[in-house]
């Protein structure tokens, strides 16, 4: 059985999965079917939830659901963005250190071990805080905090690699560089790559959240943490408004939890692989 077919049937992945997708159903649902954009107030402030409004209004009387249906999408945009990029860097300079060696290992690795070595969110808080706050401004930040573990890991994987039989039969050959990296490492380096994109778009939902709670995102885009920003901001707890604050917080936890189950489905089958 491949591996894609014991991943497919295994119930951490069918958990996972099936739980993601119903956020993202249930959110682009509501997005079809509401009259409502995030930025019309269609009722009073505070009002809890009812049959017009299902999660009840913010302060400003718009459609918390509406909110979060459109919160929903730009925070797995963010998440997942920024894990590609974090993984396409991390491909690129763990294959590149692996391969060269040498001066370039060095360099590269000593520049990975500094960036490790330097607490993540306060790097985020000064880059975000420079930056002009954006989405894609937020994704940047993300990726530049995130590559030195993935190129860590992948030149790990990839010096396991290179000493492979066959790796030194193609080099024995004549076979140039480029074509071993592309024919041999990356293929079998694709299995890491998808695991690190997982677990980076974890990571990132999560500090874009933080982010953006802090005020510190693009306000102008309605992700689930800036839901939770105008919450704090408008002391939306003291006020009773829970569900500013329960719902968004709910969403967050089930998308990682969703994530976290695929990433160990994935995890508990390579090593059955092995």
């Amino acid at each position: 059985m491949s591996l894609l077919h014991r991943v497919l049937r295994d119930p951490l992945f069918q958990i996972g999965f099936t739980t993601l997708l119903l956020v993202i159903l249930t959110s682009l649902a509501w997005r079809l079917y509401s009259p409502w954009t995030s930025k019309d107030m269609v009722g009073a402030p505070f009002q809890p939830p009812s049959i017009e409004h299902p999660l009840g209004t913010d302060d400003l009387g718009r459609d918390v659901m509406t909110l979060i249906s459109e919160g929903v999408f730009i925070t797995l945009f963010v998440g997942l963005a920024s894990a590609i990029l974090i993984a396409t860097i991390g491909l690129l300079v763990g294959v590149t250190a692996a391969v060269f060696r040498g001066l370039a290992d060095t360099i590269l690795m000593r520049i990975v071990d500094f960036l490790l070595s330097i607490p993540s969110l306060v790097v985020a808080l000064i880059l975000v805080a420079i930056l002009k706050p954006s989405i894609f401004n937020v994704i940047l930040v993300i990726a530049i905090i995130g590559w030195p573990a993935s190129a860590r890991l992948v030149r790990a994987y990839t010096l396991s690699l290179i000493e492979a039989p066959y790796i030194e039969a193609s080099r024995a050959l004549g076979s140039s560089v480029t074509h071993i990296v592309v024919r041999h490492l990356i293929p079998n380096i694709t299995p890491i790559i998808l695991g690190s994109i997982l677990i980076g778009t974890r990571a990132a939902i999560l500090l874009e959240s933080g982010l953006s709670f802090l005020g510190l995102g693009d306000l102008e885009r309605v992700s689930l943490g800036t839901i939770l920003f105008y919450a704090r901001r408008s002391a939306a707890l003291i006020s009773g408004a829970y569900w500013l604050i329960v719902f968004p917080g709910l969403l967050i936890m089930l998308i990682i939890l969703a994530l976290t189950l695929i990433t160990l489905a994935i995890e508990r089958n390579l090593k059955v692989k092995e």
